[in-house]
Formats: C-alpha cells, structure tokens, sequence
C-alpha cells in the first residue's frame, strides 16, 4: 500500500512538472507564431508533442494507481494543481487554434476580393461551370 501511495504520488509530480515545461513551451509557440518564426515554431511542436506523449504514458499509470486511491484525500492537492494546470494548456490550445482561424479567414478573405479567380468552381442547375465576373483591383504606386 505505501508503494502504490509513493508511485502515485510520483506519478503526480512528473505530470506536474511536465505540465510546469509544456506551459512554458506554449508561450514560445505563441512567440514564434507572432514572430512569424517557423523554424522555432516547428521545433516548438515537436517538443510539445514529445512531452504530452510523456504526460500521457504517465496519466495511464496515474489511471492504474488511483483506483486503489479512491478514498485518499492525501495527494487532492497535487491533484488539483494538475488538473488546473491541463486546464491552462487546453485555453492556451484553443487561443492560439482561435487565431489561427481568424487570421487564416482573414487570409481567406483578401485573396477571394483580389483574386476572384481562385475560388473554387461554382456549377450551375444544368452542371455548367458559372463563371465569376472579374472585380478590379486598384493598387497605388509609387514613381
């Protein structure tokens, strides 16, 4: 019983900890989103992914360790402070996922105005390809 306790109680502080390097590693994905970095940015997932799989073998064992556990209130601190923390790396997920999408419709947008012809085909009732009318685009230059 008390090595269950202590490997639970391990278990608890690695995932802590990973979660402690996971959080600084999204705040550099975040920089290097904004600095357009996409060496850095890449290298920053790769990291990331390496440590949630790490957190994720360890939940596992987590999993195996709290069924015994189940009426221990020793470690609800520890516990506690992981789950808050996978809390924080989920909002941080979802910011950043929600930037990306408004700026890559943004994008989106100002190609579909400037360059009409990139959207995709629009067919009509008969299957005949309707044809966008072109818009102009007026560009300011300077001699």
């Amino acid at each position: 019983m008390i090595d269950i306790k202590s490997d639970y109680r391990n278990i608890l502080e690695k995932e802590n900890s990973l979660l402690d390097e996971v959080l600084v590693l999204q705040q550099d994905l975040r920089n290097a989103v904004n600095e357009k970095d996409w060496t850095k940015l890449m290298s920053v997932i790769s990291s990331i992914n390496l440590k949630m799989d790490s957190f994720n073998h360890l939940d596992e064992d987590r999993e195996r360790c709290a069924a015994s556990q189940k009426d221990d209130s020793e470690f609800l601190n520890l516990l506690s402070e992981v789950r808050g923390k996978l809390v924080r790396t989920r909002t941080e997920n979802k910011a950043l996922g929600d930037y990306i999408n408004i700026t890559r419709n943004f994008v989106q947008g100002i190609i579909d105005t400037a360059l009409p012809q990139s959207r995709a085909k629009v067919y009509s009732r008969s299957g005949s390809i309707v044809r966008n009318q072109p818009q102009s685009v007026v560009v300011n230059q300077l001699y």
